[in-house]
């Protein structure tokens, strides 16, 4: 009885010592990141409703609905930064006593027209959006830490070209992006879709993209460019500030339905022609051969995954090639963030 009871003591502990880590975490990037230029802050980084939305169309039960301790563009967007080749980014690396972009590091790659980028995710975390235009196409290069979803839109709706930052709110503890227009809209991170305004209802085009590591990416893309670090955000990008809460293996901000266990497990989930299909990424690099490329049918279709292990408290690699018009889209998600928006879909 007393080991049980020291255990659970022990357990409590753990949870308190992760629940701070995080409130620190967001505190940190409040402090760092409120500096808009002398702008007045909108949203108190508590109460969804003092951020200045609408909600009266809010798609989901407003209890899913969490202030994630910054205000809106409290997270600042990068705004189409300047560019580095790979000669450029091993440049910077032996000009800088740290690194900015190494071999392991994971990025998020797209093409478009035959041109590549790709932009770290050690860089997002401190962004979350990149508003930018590649092969012509005006994109949205996406990540949200919190539900390790990364995906890359298009910015046109309708007749109109949308510009998006931070909202600084959550769904299901997925980031809720928002457009700049004069009455705007809220747009859930991972599926594309306006969930409250004017909008409510409408859905990007998501673009082919992959999540792979930068060593395989500049191999496979030698003409690629990749977004030159922002001055003021050299020493953050360094840091990993959302380890200790993926180390926690659960999600501290309302989500619901939740999986019965592996909350923060990664998942690639294929959608096809002939149908969607969940992945379990950690068994895609297991089960892949020396080579780490996996291969396998999904949704009654052949296809390889290239596979890359990741530090302890990172989601692995993995990836396919890219292809444009073979009607294949890889969604990146964790357990809980996919689940909440797809109850429906069967789980690994």
């Amino acid at each position: 009885m007393a080991g049980r009871g020291e255990w659970r003591r022990g357990g409590w502990i753990l949870a308190a010592a992760l629940l701070v880590a995080l409130v620190v975490v967001f505190a940190r990037l409040g402090a760092d990141l409120r500096s808009g230029g002398g702008r007045h802050a909108v949203g108190d980084g508590r109460h969804p409703r003092t951020y200045g939305f609408d909600l009266a169309n809010l798609a989901y039960p407003e209890s899913l609905l969490a202030a994630g301790g910054v205000p809106r563009d409290g997270l600042p967007t990068l705004d189409h930064p300047p560019l580095l080749t790979p000669a450029g980014v091993d440049s910077l690396n032996d000009a800088e006593r740290g690194k900015y972009l190494v071999g392991a590091d994971r990025v998020l790659g797209v093409v478009v027209r035959g041109e590549a980028r790709c932009w770290p995710l050690r860089v997002l975390d401190w962004h979350e959006v990149c508003v930018d235009t590649l092969g012509g196409a005006l994109l949205a290069v996406t990540w949200s830490p919190l539900s390790g979803s990364a995906a890359v839109y298009g910015r046109a709706a309708g007749t109109d070209t949308l510009r998006f930052g931070v909202s600084g709110l959550l769904l299901n503890s997925n980031t809720l992006l928002f457009d700049r227009a004069a009455s705007p809209s809220l747009w859930s991170q991972l599926t594309g879709e306006a969930v409250a305004g004017p909008r409510r209802g409408e859905r990007l085009a998501r673009l082919p993209a992959v999540v792979t590591t930068w060593e395989h990416w500049r191999r496979d893309h030698p003409g690629t460019t990749v977004p030159a670090p922002a001055p003021t955000f050299k020493r953050r990008y360094q840091s990993r500030p959302y380890l200790s809460y993926r180390s926690g293996g659960r999600t501290r901000f309302p989500s619901a339905p939740l999986p019965a266990a592996g909350q923060l497990d990664p998942l690639l989930i294929v959608t096809s022609p002939t149908g969607r299909r969940v992945l379990d990424a950690a068994r895609l690099v297991r089960e892949a051969g020396p080579d780490g490329v996996w291969h396998g049918e999904v949704n009654g279709i052949a296809m390889k995954f290239r596979t890359a292990p990741q530090a302890p408290g990172e989601q692995p690699a993995v990836w396919t090639e890219l292809e444009s018009g073979d009607g294949i889209i890889v969604y990146y998600a964790d357990r809980f963030a996919w689940h909440a928006f797809h109850p429906e879909d069967r789980l690994p």
